[in-house]
This record gives C-alpha cells, sequence and structure tokens, in this order.
C-alpha cells in the first residue's frame, strides 16, 4: 500500500520483473512467466507496467472494481448496495464503468501486442447482482480477447459458486446448491465457443 512508482527508483517494478524474467529464462527456456503490475494487479497499475525483454510472457490483471461493491460483508465490510447501479467514488457502476476501468489494460495490449490473462475477478456470493457483475465482465474479457480465471475455487466461502446466493448467518452452517446463480452464469461462460484470438 505504500508502493509509489518513480521510474529507475528503489521500487521500480518494471525493471525488477524483468530481472527476475531473465533469471527464470537462464534455467527455464519455455514456460510461460506471467507478470503482474504493480499495485496488486489493478487495472490502474497497468499505466506505470513496462513489457519485460523476456520471451512467452503473459501479463495479468486483477479485476474487483469497485473493490467496496465486491468485497462487500468481507471480513465486515460494510454492504454498499447492488449491481449494477452501486454508486462508490461518486460514480454508477454498470458494464460501461466497468469498460472505462479496464481502459489501462486495454491501451497496454494495444500498444504492446501482448497477451493478457485475468487472474483474478469476482464478487463475494452475498453481493446484491453478483451474477449480472459476472457476466458483463466476462463479456468484455471474452470481446478483448483475454484468457481469465474465476477467483476462487473452494479457496474461500465467500468465493464460492458451489453455495446459496445471498447472505448466511454467521452460526448457519453454509448450504450447498446445484447451481448457484453464479455458477450458472460460469457454466454458460465455459460452454462458450471458443474465438481465435
Amino acid at each position: 500500500e505504500n508502493y509509489i512508482y518513480t521510474p529507475d527508483g528503489g521500487l521500480d517494478w518494471n525493471r525488477l520483473a524483468e530481472r527476475i524474467g531473465k533469471a527464470i529464462r537462464e534455467i527455464d527456456p519455455d514456460t510461460p512467466i506471467i507478470v503482474a503490475c504493480a499495485v496488486g494487479g489493478n487495472p490502474v497499475g497497468f499505466g506505470s507496467l513496462r513489457p519485460i525483454d523476456v520471451p512467452n510472457t503473459i501479463y495479468t490483471v486483477h479485476c474487483y472494481l469497485p473493490h467496496g461493491y465486491t468485497h462487500q460483508g468481507v471480513h465486515g465490510a460494510k454492504m454498499v448496495g447492488a449491481y449494477p447501479g452501486v454508486k462508490h467514488d461518486g460514480r454508477v457502476w454498470n458494464k460501461e464503468m466497468l469498460r472505462r476501468s479496464l481502459e489501462p489494460v486495454v491501451k497496454f495490449q494495444q500498444q504492446y501486442k501482448v497477451p493478457i490473462y485475468v487472474g483474478e475477478f469476482g464478487a463475494a456470493r452475498w453481493a446484491p447482482g453478483a451474477e449480472q457483475y459476472l457476466a458483463d465482465y466476462i463479456d468484455l474479457f471474452e470481446e478483448y480477447g483475454w484468457d481469465w480465471t474465476y477467483h476462487a475455487f473452494r479457496e474461500y466461502p465467500g468465493w464460492s459458486l458451489e453455495h446459496e446466493d445471498g447472505v448466511v448467518r454467521k452460526d448457519a452452517a453454509l448450504k450447498p446448491v446445484r447451481e448457484s446463480a453464479r455458477g450458472k452464469v460460469m457454466k454458460e461462460a465455459f460452454r462458450a465457443p471458443v474465438v481465435n484470438k
């Protein structure tokens, strides 16, 4: 959280990422290397990210914007409302706002002709409208030709696609379901025909 990008500074992530990439290539010439931007892979970090001079590199982004929506109710965070329409940072969030939030990544991809991988995206299972949020993001990822991974499978119950949508009381056991609304969105996306990239 205290990271401040300064070109050629002691915290120059671009320089460090390239050094790491070249060190990997000394012992492994083939395995793809995935590089995230500082801070935490957030789309805005692509404004200061530069491609590394290492072959077979993929650039990854994490999509949780707006964070107040995706993480509402997580570890006691306040509930902020439904998507689309949730107000955060003075803006109303919908598919068009998600598109705008991804502009630094799209610009990076177009400028440097590099592959993009969405390494994480998701919303708490009790976030109202989470299924539409996921569907809108997937539409955008597919439009841009990006590979993507949902976060996360069987890691934290709050992201679970295998449990009921909505708030579960702390004293209630998680209830597995055949198909949550969010899980249905993901299954439909997985069934979609693969488009040549």
